[in-house]
């Protein structure tokens, strides 16, 4: 039976300095966000950002790359959100934004997942989304001056999620990582620099409190 101190050499056993705890298991997620640069970025290594550094909207790890003892967790589903505000634009400009920009970064993009010494990947960025592929609004205001709100994320209500079966343990203190790249550099983008989130959803173990 696994206990906290596992693997240990037998002989030990009796001298170790913590004690087997009861574990609770909940639904939960690992997530971390970092912003694209338009036109720079080719890399951008998620998370490694820790809560003593960056708000919580922003992450929810405690260690960097890692999860503290006893903690483990069970990935079942990987998604990559895009955190977009809509925005105004004239008819002129609508073509050349936020739907665009979505379409370049996910088309372009790659993933590969590290825990511990196994490398997982690379898969193209399109096919984790938040929900589906991209979703793109417009809507016109004013039929001879037209005004469009603009948005797109990778996500739609009848979307499947690409889930990781079998499903990926990250055990406690193990190190583990997301890399995105562009390797065919750095895009061009119309809207700004986006924010970028890569979610691990599964199951959380945890001590009892």
């Amino acid at each position: 039976m696994a206990t906290l101190n596992d693997p240990i050499p037998q002989e030990w056993e009796a001298y170790v300095t913590q004690s087997p705890i009861a574990l609770e298991v909940i639904q939960d997620v690992l997530y971390d966000t970092l912003t694209y640069t338009s036109a720079t970025t080719t890399e951008l290594i998620f998370l490694q950002n820790t809560l003593s550094s960056v708000k919580r909207d922003l992450t929810n790890m405690v260690l960097s790359g890692m999860l503290p003892n006893p903690e483990s967790f069970l990935i079942q589903c990987p998604r990559f959100y895009v955190k977009w505000a809509a925005t105004a634009l004239t008819g002129a400009t609508f073509a050349a934004t936020v739907g665009p920009d979505l379409v370049l970064l996910s088309n372009t993009g790659i993933v590969t997942m590290q825990f511990g010494t196994k490398r997982y990947g690379p898969y193209p960025l399109w096919i984790f989304t938040a929900g589906g592929g991209p979703d793109m609004r417009g809507f016109s205001m004013n039929a001879t001056a037209p005004i469009f709100t603009d948005y797109a994320q990778l996500g739609g209500p009848n979307s499947p999620l690409f889930a990781m079966f079998p499903h990926m343990m990250l055990a406690p203190l193990q190190s583990f990582n997301t890399t995105l790249n562009w390797p065919s550099g750095a895009v061009t983008l119309g809207a700004g620099n986006p924010p970028l989130e890569w979610v691990f959803e599964g199951q959380r173990a945890r001590a009892v409190s």
